[in-house]
């Protein structure tokens, strides 16, 4: 014989069967945001950060690149040949996921904080960004050979800024770290090849080494972001370049 539900058993499959109903509707929404980035359209940081917990999107506005400066630099990146990118210091992915939707580049993130990395690759499998990677590492003990450009958001500040929104209290953070970070950073784009891209935003951490020319500059919310290239280029770009054009850049082919 059937058994009738219990009135608290009622209670139960129904939260139950809404939880699934909004599951379905927070993952319509992201892929819906995926196909608009991909696409060319504009996507609010309110929207993409519909994806991360209550904790991770309440630092956003001071930690996580803004949609806007993310598909801007990933632009600028492919625009001047890069097809592997490195992100120094991903926290929670945002960049990559943008660049992966809105290029056909491939991007990695490296973050040390394992939570970060967990938060990162999930929001990559919920926009549908296959072409990324998150890897938990420190960025000293990381290879960047393989990548021909590079994404720097101001990495290495936390290590010297007592914000009022810090990220977490798990890391050790000190100035003589980074001075080391900021070291190692340095001589891994001295022996980059020629042709090697690089986009700061909110600077690098330090003074750019000289074999880099910077080749473009624009503002976003006040802040500058910068694409540099390792030296060998035979002509320099204009001061300015329209926003979704390479007309003006530089490519690897130039090289002198």
């Amino acid at each position: 014989m059937a058994r009738h539900l219990l009135w608290g058993e009622i209670d139960v499959v129904e939260e139950g069967r809404r939880r699934s109903i909004r599951k379905t509707a927070h993952r319509s929404a992201m892929l819906r945001y995926a196909d608009r980035l991909r696409a060319g359209e504009e996507v609010s940081d309110d929207e993409f950060d519909q994806v991360y917990s209550e904790e991770v999107k309440s630092i956003s506005f001071r930690h996580w690149s803004p949609v806007a400066v993310a598909k801007r630099a990933a632009r600028l990146l492919e625009q001047m040949g890069a097809t592997r990118v490195l992100d120094i210091g991903a926290g929670s992915g945002k960049f990559c996921v943008v660049g992966a939707l809105a290029t056909s580049g491939r991007f990695t993130g490296i973050e040390q904080r394992r939570s970060l990395v967990d938060v990162a690759r999930m929001a990559a499998v919920r926009f549908g960004a296959e072409r990324t990677h998150f890897v938990h590492t420190n960025m000293v003990d990381f290879d960047w050979e393989p990548f021909d450009g590079f994404y720097f958001y101001n990495p290495f500040q936390e290590q010297v800024e007592d914000g009022l929104y810090p990220i977490d209290q798990t890391i050790t953070r000190s100035p003589d770290l980074h001075k080391a970070y900021l070291a190692s950073a340095t001589a891994k784009l001295i022996r980059a090849p020629v042709g090697t891209a690089v986009v700061t935003y909110c600077g690098f951490g330090g003074v750019m080494p000289s074999e880099y020319r910077c080749v473009h500059r624009e503002e976003f919310h006040e802040a500058s972001l910068i694409l540099w290239v390792r030296a060998g280029y035979s002509k320099m770009v204009p001061q300015r370049v329209p926003a979704d054009s390479a007309e003006g850049l530089p490519r690897a082919n130039e090289a002198a």
